[in-house]
C-alpha cells in the first residue's frame, strides 16, 4: 500500500510537468470525435466511482487530488449520460443514471432546494444549483419511470417559486448573496417542469425571470450581474450559461425575443472569436478582456450553443466555428497521458494554470465537453 502511494507521489509531478510542456509547446494530437467521446464519458464514470456515494466527484485537482461529490454538476451529468445512452443502447450507463438519481434525491433538502458546493460543505440551498439538479432529474425520470425522481424535480421546483422575487428575479439562496442572470438556466428548468407536468405556475414563474434577466443585457448584448464575483467582469462559463438559458428557453416558448438575446450575444463572441483566433476567459461589457488565459468550459459549452443555432438558422458560421472550438478541445483533452485519474478530462484552464479551477480537471468542463461531441455527431449525421 505505502508503496503505491508512494509510486503515485513520484508519477504525479510527472505528469504535471509534462502538462505545462504541452500548454506551452502545443504539440497535440486530435483523433477520431469517437474515441474522444468514449475518453470523457469514462473519464466521468471515473469520477463517479470515486465517491462511493452515487455521486460525481467535483473535480481531480494536481494537489489535492479527487474532490468530494458535487450536487449541483451531479445533477445535470445525468442528462449526459441519458444523451450517451440513447446513442450507446448500454445498460450499464442506466446504472450509473439511477445512481446519480437516487443519491441526489437522497440528499434534497426538506424544503426542496438543493445545496451549494461540494457534499462536505454546509447544507445551505442555493437558487441556481436546484435548478440544475432539476435538469438532470427530469432526464433521469423520463429515461427511469421512477417517479420519486419526478416528486423531488417538483419539490425543488416548488422551492424556486417560494423564493422568487415579485420582479422575477432571485436574491435569496444564491451564490455569494447575489443575483444572477445566468439564473436563466433555472427558469430553462422551470419550463421543462412546465412541459413534463403541464402546470401553469412553472412557466409563469420562468417567464418572470427570463423578463427580469431580459433588462440585464445592455445595448452591446452582454449582460449585466452576470459573475460569480460582484463588480468584476463574468467568465465565459456564466455568459454561456445566460446565452443557453435564453436559447432553450425561447425553443420551448417559441419565443423570438429570447431566442434573439441568445443570437445576438453568440454573434458578439463570434465576432471576438474570428478576429483573434481564440476566447479569453471573461469579457467586459465592451466584450474586452485583459486575461491571458482560456476558461475550457465555456470554450465547449459555446460550441454546444453554436451548433443548437446552426440547427435553427442553417447558417454554416455557427457550424464551422463550434467545429472549430470542438477541435481545439480534442487537442487539449489528456489522451495517453499514463495517469489514469486525468486520462479523458478536460481541465479548467488552459494553459493549466490559469486561474479559473488552477491546476484541476472540474467535472462540469469534461461534461460540456462530451455534450459537445454528442450534439457534433447529431448535426454531422443529418448533413
Amino acid at each position: 500500500m505505502l508503496n503505491s502511494i508512494y509510486k503515485k507521489a513520484m508519477k504525479q509531478p510527472i505528469t504535471l510537468a509534462k502538462l505545462i510542456f504541452s500548454d506551452i509547446f502545443k504539440q497535440k494530437k486530435i483523433y477520431s470525435t469517437e474515441l474522444h467521446l468514449k475518453k470523457g464519458i469514462s473519464w466521468l464514470i471515473r469520477a463517479q466511482k470515486t465517491t462511493k456515494d452515487g455521486g460525481v466527484s467535483s473535480c481531480y485537482s494536481l494537489i489535492f487530488g479527487w474532490r468530494p461529490s458535487y450536487p449541483e454538476t451531479s445533477g445535470y451529468i445525468i442528462s449526459t449520460f441519458t444523451n450517451y445512452f440513447q446513442i450507446s443502447k448500454n445498460p450499464f450507463y442506466l446504472k450509473i443514471i439511477e445512481e446519480i438519481a437516487d443519491w441526489e434525491c437522497s440528499i434534497q433538502l426538506k424544503n426542496g432546494g438543493f445545496q451549494g458546493d461540494v457534499i462536505s460543505k454546509k447544507k445551505i440551498p442555493i437558487i441556481f444549483n436546484t435548478g440544475q439538479v432539476i435538469l438532470g432529474l427530469i432526464d433521469a425520470f423520463k429515461e427511469l419511470k421512477k417517479q420519486k425522481y419526478l416528486e423531488s424535480a417538483l419539490n425543488a421546483g416548488d422551492f424556486l417559486i417560494l423564493n422568487q422575487e415579485s420582479d422575477g428575479n432571485w436574491e435569496k439562496n444564491c451564490f455569494n448573496n447575489i443575483h444572477h442572470t445566468y439564473n436563466v438556466r433555472v427558469a430553462w428548468a422551470l419550463l421543462e417542469l412546465f412541459e413534463i407536468t403541464g402546470e401553469e405556475k412553472y412557466k409563469v414563474s420562468a417567464i418572470k425571470n427570463l423578463n427580469w434577466a431580459l433588462k440585464q443585457q445592455n445595448e452591446n448584448y452582454w449582460f449585466h450581474n452576470n459573475s460569480f464575483i460582484l463588480n468584476k467582469p463574468p467568465l465565459l462559463h456564466t455568459i454561456a450559461y445566460a446565452i443557453r438559458g435564453f436559447l432553450e428557453s425561447g425553443k420551448i416558448l417559441n419565443d423570438k425575443n429570447y431566442l434573439n438575446t441568445a443570437l445576438n450575444a453568440s454573434l458578439k463572441l463570434m465576432e471576438s472569436y474570428i478576429i483573434n483566433g481564440y476566447l479569453p476567459a471573461r469579457f467586459n461589457e465592451n466584450w474586452q478582456s485583459k486575461d491571458f488565459y482560456i476558461c475550457l468550459t465555456g470554450i465547449a459549452q459555446l460550441s454546444i450553443i453554436w451548433l443548437k443555432l446552426y440547427e435553427i438558422n442553417k447558417e454554416k458560421k455557427f457550424l464551422i466555428n463550434a467545429l472549430r472550438l470542438n477541435n481545439y478541445l480534442k487537442m487539449i483533452q489528456v489522451v495517453n497521458s499514463g495517469f489514469k485519474e486525468i486520462e479523458g478530462g478536460i481541465k479548467g484552464s488552459d494553459p493549466l494554470w490559469g486561474w479559473y479551477n488552477f491546476l484541476g480537471f472540474p467535472n462540469w468542463a469534461t461534461k460540456f465537453f462530451c455534450d459537445a461531441l454528442l450534439l457534433e455527431n447529431r448535426v454531422l449525421r443529418k448533413i
